[in-house]
């Protein structure tokens, strides 16, 4: 469980970047979070645990909070222009990412802290 969130993490903080450097075209790598059955299945990582579950419900809880702030500050900062891009125009592609991102934060802080 833990490396899925590693992997949430890490592919969703790429995925932002690549958005706001290269605009539409970055949101392509958001495919890469399609390698996450994939792995999980070459690790032979098993299904979780009653504890693990539980853990992962109450993740799902604090990632809800985080990715409505990463909302509105999308909203926000929509008219910046970010390496030639507008944030507005990939609003979508940022908050579905960073939504991914800080569901994998909010599971490394849940599992790390119990």
């Amino acid at each position: 469980m833990i490396f899925r969130f590693w992997f949430e993490s890490i592919v969703g903080m790429f995925c932002i970047i690549c958005i706001l450097v290269f605009g539409q075209a970055g949101a392509t790598s958001f495919a890469l979070f399609a390698l996450l059955p994939i792995i999980l299945r070459i690790r032979k990582i098993t299904k979780p645990d009653e504890r693990e579950s539980q853990l992962f419900y109450k993740a799902g809880n604090l990632s809800l909070a985080l990715a409505i702030i990463a909302i509105v500050l999308i909203s926000y900062f929509s008219s910046v222009i970010v390496n030639g891009h507008i944030i507005g125009d990939n609003w979508m592609f940022l908050s579905i990412t960073s939504i991914l991102m800080f569901h994998g934060v909010a599971g490394l802080i849940v599992f790390y802290k119990e």
